[in-house]
């Protein structure tokens, strides 16, 4: 690289990941102010946090990964900054669902660049051996970045708590601009410094885009449907801990907003740190003696470790024992996310790395995401309706989705393709 070094590129990407998951994951401690000023539901909120995001966050990131093993990509992943920091920006503009709706949409368009990308990209300059570790390093981008919206979005809406507005622009409104302005400069960084380490790869033979990467699944497709389900699921019981966890904790112990802020910024941004940084390492330290097989054992920990500390969590009367045991439900919640992404890079050809990664991340959104949050919300609304019913909702998505990615994740580790 002519003017930037490996690592910079790391922490610039990093940077990238951390202010998408603060615009992504904002939305989560606004649910009691959002739902006040607007009318919502606990479904229409899951809607709005999960399918919104995930409709076009998912849709298209595969034709945007396919440009991405095509063409150059910082110019691809500077695009996608730009337009999910205006959309997050024009959710604090927003007067109604659907105005929040549409805007939630286009941050997932805006979002639906990074990942995929950044992915081949760090592929194509980083070892094999360290492959895992810098994963890892990226991954901590979306914990930093959740941690970053509770702590800053408490502590801004206990600034303004009494006046409930800041010169007439309501509180949750606020925090949506707020957040969204950062990345500008930082969309402004990549498209100057970044650049390409060298000429991609593409097929001799023109193909119809997409082509390439439905022969090779159909090559494999019990492999890859076992890999996509299984991480899914995990991504059903991470998305549901941070989108839900601030709820349970402010109906359940009566917490405020400030409260809650800085105990779920602490959670995530160390536990969810700790696991997915623990996980990467421990993939590396591993794989010298049992190679793919590494990814499957982290993934595996991650899945069965995290629902017997969220079962414990959500069912004592004790709020310090609660805390302490989301924690550790948090802690292995985010090993998976290293994994997920490690063995894609490792199974799939060069040329078809981002089309991949773009499925992953479209099942993550619309089963993980979306789904898990949506069912949550429905259940809240129509099932568990009493005082603990969030609890009930959480204990039952989130924990059964890690079970079933427990086994999943083992499937397709004994038919990854050599």
């Amino acid at each position: 690289m002519k003017l930037l070094s490996v690592r910079s590129l790391i922490a610039i990407f990093a940077s990238a990941y951390v202010l998408s998951f603060v615009d992504r994951q904002i939305l989560a401690l606004l649910i009691a102010p959002v739902k006040h000023d607007l009318g919502l539901s606990d479904f229409q909120f899951a809607l709005l946090n999960g399918l919104a995001f995930a409709l076009l966050y998912s849709v298209l990131g595969l034709p945007i990964s396919a440009l991405s093993d095509r063409m150059a990509r910082p110019p691809i992943i500077a695009a996608g900054i730009a337009v999910w920091s205006i959309a997050t920006v024009g959710c604090g503009l927003s007067h109604s669902f659907w105005q929040l709706f549409f805007c939630r949409t286009v941050v997932g368009i805006g979002e639906a660049a990074l990942v995929p990308a950044v992915y081949s990209f760090l592929a194509d300059i980083v070892p094999t051996r360290k492959l895992g570790s810098t994963l890892a390093l990226f991954s901590l981008g979306s914990f930093l970045g959740a941690g970053l919206a509770f702590l800053g979005g408490g502590a801004l809406l206990s600034a303004i708590h009494n006046a409930q507005s800041w010169h007439g622009i309501p509180s949750w409104k606020l925090c949506f601009i707020l957040v969204g302005l950062p990345g500008f400069p930082l969309a402004l960084v990549v498209a100057l410094f970044v650049k390409e380490p060298g000429p991609r790869m593409v097929p001799e033979t023109p193909r119809r885009a997409g082509e390439g990467a439905i022969r090779f699944f159909c090559r494999h497709p019990a492999f890859f449907l076992a890999h996509f389900l299984g991480y899914s699921s995990t991504a059903i019981t991470l998305f549901s801990l941070l989108s839900w966890t601030p709820a349970f904790f402010m109906r359940t112990y009566h917490m405020s907003h400030a409260q809650v802020g800085a105990l779920m910024g602490s959670i995530v941004t160390i536990c969810g740190c700790g696991g997915a940084y623990t996980s990467g390492r421990l993939i590396d330290a591993l794989n010298t003696r049992l190679g793919g097989n590494a990814s499957v054992r982290a993934g595996m920990i991650g899945a069965l470790c995290t629902p017997v500390a969220l079962v414990l969590s959500l069912s004592t009367s004790s709020a310090s024992l609660a805390i302490c045991l989301m924690v550790v439900a948090f802690f292995f919640a985010s090993f998976p996310m290293p994994p997920s992404a490690i063995v894609l890079q490792q199974a799939v050809p060069k040329a078809l790395r981002s089309q991949f990664s773009a499925v992953l991340l479209l099942c993550n959104a619309l089963i993980g995401l979306s789904g898990g949050s949506m069912l949550i919300g429905y259940l809240d609304d129509h099932v568990f309706m009493g005082s603990g019913g969030i609890a009930y909702s959480l204990m039952l998505v989130a924990g059964g989705a890690s079970l079933l990615a427990s086994l999943l994740i083992y499937v397709s580790g004994r038919l990854r393709p050599e």
